[in-house]
């Protein structure tokens, strides 16, 4: 049997959620709104060995779709059907150097109770209030989860040297330089001659 491609997958796995939302008497096919699923595709992931956000991703994966767009596609298979469990969404940066975890993987210890309660958490959450249609708190759950990743994500810069010390090196390379180069009687000369001045 061939195997389908990723939006393939993606497209009939987001097929079936709409039509077991159909097919119940109560509810309405869930289609999450452009915007949020805009907002949602703002989250960076992590794919050995770089990172990038999930609507870069989402765009390589997805082909476009007359009726959603491909935010509203990616974020209804992450969020509808359980796609978020293997995604490296959580950094931790330890000794200078950020991993990325998934909600599923085996945490160090070096992450602190809170922090796996909310990598454990946040998603079962999120996708409640996805279902529940409270798109104002899914809007706050996202820019938390964002948040949190800036924070903890962004590596560590190696330290600069202050703004006076650049300028010391400059002038003593400078004063380095220049007399090994045009004697100062030359230097002169040369003005002149370019300023053409007698």
């Amino acid at each position: 049997m061939p195997s389908l491609s990723l939006s393939s997958r993606y497209k009939i796995v987001l097929a079936l959620l709409f039509i077991a939302g159909s097919a119940s008497m109560s509810a309405s096919p869930l289609v999450i709104p452009q915007k949020q699923a805009a907002h949602f595709c703002q989250l960076l992931v992590s794919e050995s060995p770089s990172v990038s956000t999930l609507a870069l991703r989402a765009h390589q994966m997805i082909p476009p779709d007359d009726s959603l767009s491909v935010e509203q596609i990616f974020a209804g298979y992450v969020l509808l059907a359980d796609g978020w469990q293997t995604m490296r969404l959580f950094p931790h940066q330890e000794d200078g150097v950020v991993s990325w975890y998934s909600a599923t993987d085996e945490l160090p210890a070096s992450i602190g109770s809170e922090h796996q309660k909310y990598i454990r958490e946040v998603f079962p959450r999120l996708v409640a209030e996805v279902q529940a249609g409270h798109w104002q708190t899914v809007d706050a759950y996202i820019d938390r989860m964002i948040q949190y990743q800036c924070q903890f994500g962004g590596q560590k810069l190696p330290l600069r040297p202050s703004p006076s010390a650049i300028i010391g090196i400059f002038f003593l390379f400078l004063a380095l330089l220049i007399p090994g180069i045009v004697p100062y009687d030359k230097n002169r000369l040369i003005v002149r001659k370019l300023l053409k001045v007698p």
